[in-house]
């Protein structure tokens, strides 16, 4: 009995000891073999991402705060921390200050309810972001090179793919929505499943991050520039979305970005270094703990203008698969040369711009911005009221009429005769096709070549001669539409009043319009390249500009006298500057409300385009552009003739018809 209880007494002790060695083992450091077998893996991934780095190009700067171009370079977030004007801050009432120069401990585990607070206001930044990042990358506090973050992705249902990214910090994010940082980047994407096999194959698309999006292309794609292995990057200035060339892009959507995103011109080439981050930090005292912050990465705002959550709260970091699936195959390039859809896309970008700067001022002053529009409509309704808006005729073409009666006579005429002078009209489609030859024609010309080659921009000095050309072309097709206009309403004027002799107003067609336009066409170019010449060098001198204007407002009737006088060119212009004399101001207020009619017909049915038909070819958009031009140009057309025609008679000593409302201010009574 004693024997037995001695032998289950040591079995247990037996138990006890193999249990505690367990234990020890279980808890004991891995051994040197163990981290020989773990070291390999982090050696092929850091030499994974350094065989990929991107080669960053960022918009060059003309000078300090030029907001054309990039300010900024991706950097480490070692820059906010640990700095003492950096504030971490929670949400509640007055948003108070956790920690002054918060550490990446201090960040570790924190939630949605905690952001970071720069020194600077993010909706009025003025220079101060620019200046700090210089500060704190500058000389001063020891010169920090570029920094990208790397990260090799893996998703769970996809064994069978690999995904290296490279995550951008940018300190501040100045476009239309402005905050305080911003996480961009790219992404390469294998048909692998390992680091070691990633090593051995080339990736098989690239994704670009743009906004709440992104684009992708393939590894062997024409549009993805590299050098050897490395892709190139160019992120648009100010919100440095990523993309594969120099070019302007346009937005419609959250995931291309609402606006416009510009990589244009000259760049700087930056190659930063790479840091490669863990899938996720092991605690506070990791030195990558700012990874397990889910707060936000700058000053809380509403919408669009809030700070950016890290990386690890981004879709890409845990399904990189399906980020890159969900990617665009392009970006909608803005065409250089055609100026027409050009101005229509610039005015886009305006549009949404001051759209942008209109809500900042909401939030932060809601009571100047009412004021200001306010004060518009008032000007507005002014304006309105300084005329007066009786129902005349257009015919006969020489009479005396208020600018209201002009306006109102034309638009009636129009509807009227829409066939017709729509038809007139149409001479702008075969101009825009003129346009787009001139323009590659003057591309190629040794001249303008060897000006491009010894400019600092050559992309912007071919932009220039080519706006020029498309210019020239289109205001040829302008006044050869007045001229028809001019010589139609000419005709109609010389068969009989425009209600009292119908029947023979009606034999009057656009076809003899345009044949005694014809036959004034070597005048009208004379008076066109004598017209440009003028205005060209004074303009030039730049101290001439006002002169240039000056004359530019007395050529404007020279269409009108050339055809229906029958005057050379030179002599139209004098024609045209007696016309207008003592009546300056009235005729340029009367072009310019012409002029802004034309182009904000485009302007609202381009915009209409680009924000509704999504994805619409930009030579469809130019090309529904062109016929919109087409079908509004008569129209401003008819009413310059009338303006010309009233000029003719107060020249004539023909007084203005009397009214019983308020008298014209713009035209003498």
């Amino acid at each position: 009995m004693t024997g037995t209880r001695r032998g289950a007494t040591v079995a247990a002790l037996m138990v006890c000891v193999v249990m505690v060695v367990a234990l020890i083992a279980t808890l004991a450091p891995p051994t040197p073999v163990e981290a020989q077998e773990t070291e390999p893996a982090d050696d092929a991934a850091q030499e994974l991402v350094e065989k990929y780095a991107p080669i960053v190009m960022l918009k060059a700067q003309d000078e300090a705060c030029d907001t054309d171009g990039e300010p900024y370079a991706p950097t480490a977030v070692d820059i906010v921390l640990d700095n003492p004007e950096i504030l971490l801050r929670q949400l509640g009432s007055e948003n108070p200050v956790v920690r002054q120069a918060p550490s990446a401990a201090d960040l570790y585990g924190l939630n949605e309810g905690f952001y970071l607070d720069f020194p600077a206001s993010a909706l009025q930044p003025g220079c101060i972001y620019e200046q700090d990042f210089d500060k704190y990358t500058g000389t001063t506090t020891g010169h920090r090179e570029p920094v990208v973050y790397a990260h090799v992705a893996t998703q769970a249902d996809e064994p069978d793919k690999l995904a290296v990214q490279y995550w951008f910090y940018w300190y501040y994010n100045d476009w239309n929505n402005k905050h305080e940082s911003d996480w961009e980047g790219i992404q390469l994407l294998f048909d692998v499943g390992t680091v070691d096999e990633a090593l051995t194959v080339d990736p098989v698309s690239a994704g670009y991050a743009q906004h709440e999006g992104g684009e992708r292309a393939a590894w062997d794609s024409s549009k993805l520039q590299r050098e050897g292995y490395r892709p190139v990057v160019y992120p648009s200035a100010g919100s440095h979305a990523s993309y594969y060339g120099s070019a302007l892009y346009i937005g419609r959507s959250a995931s291309e970005g609402f606006g416009c995103d510009t990589t244009d011109g000259p760049s700087v080439r930056t190659d930063p270094t790479v840091i490669l981050l863990p899938d996720e930090a092991s605690g506070p005292d990791d030195e990558f703990a700012w990874l397990g912050f889910d707060g936000r990465w700058g000053e809380r705002q509403s919408g669009p203008f809030n700070g950016p959550t890290g990386p690890v709260d981004k879709q890409r970091w845990t399904d990189p698969v399906d980020w890159h699936d969900s990617l665009r195959a392009d970006s909608v390039v803005v065409p250089t040369g055609d100026s027409q859809a050009e101005s229509i896309v610039h005015g886009f970008c305006t549009v949404v711009e001051h759209g942008s700067a209109a809500l900042i001022v909401l939030k932060t002053s809601p009571v100047t911005l009412v004021v200001a529009l306010g004060v518009l409509v008032l000007l507005l309704r002014w304006f309105a009221t300084r005329t007066v808006w009786n129902k005349v005729p257009a015919i006969p073409m020489i009479r005396r009429r208020r600018a209201g009666e002009i306006i109102r006579a034309a638009a009636g005429s129009y509807r009227r005769r829409f066939a017709v002078l729509v038809t007139i009209g149409l001479v702008y489609v075969p101009t825009s096709i003129a346009v787009a030859l001139f323009a590659s024609v003057l591309r190629v010309l040794p001249i303008v070549r060897q000006l491009t080659d010894l400019s600092d921009n050559a992309a912007e000095t071919s932009l220039i001669f080519a706006f020029f050309a498309s210019s020239i072309a289109n205001v040829m097709a302008f006044i050869a539409v007045n001229a028809m206009i001019s010589a139609y309403f000419h005709l109609l004027s010389g068969a009989g009043d425009d209600q009292a002799d119908a029947q023979t107003v009606e034999d009057v067609s656009g076809l003899d319009a345009v044949r005694q336009a014809w036959r004034h066409a070597p005048q009208l170019f004379g008076g066109f390249l004598w017209a440009l010449f003028v205005v060209t060098v004074l303009t030039m001198t730049v101290i001439g500009i006002p002169l240039a204007v000056w004359f530019l407002v007395r050529f404007q009737f020279m269409a009108q006298t050339i055809v229906t006088e029958d005057l050379d060119g030179r002599s139209g212009l004098r024609r045209s500057g007696a016309l207008v004399s003592g009546r300056w101001w009235h005729t340029a207020v009367m072009v310019a409300l012409l002029n802004l009619l034309v182009a904000l017909s485009g302007a609202v049915v381009g915009l209409t385009l680009l924000v509704v038909v999504a994805g619409i070819p930009m030579w469809l958009f130019s090309a529904l552009i062109t016929l919109v031009y087409a079908f509004i140009a008569p129209l401003a057309a008819v009413a310059l003739t009338l303006l010309f025609g009233d000029a003719v008679a107060e020249s004539r000593g023909e007084p203005t018809e009397p009214s019983a409302s308020n008298p014209d201010l713009l035209v003498p009574a």
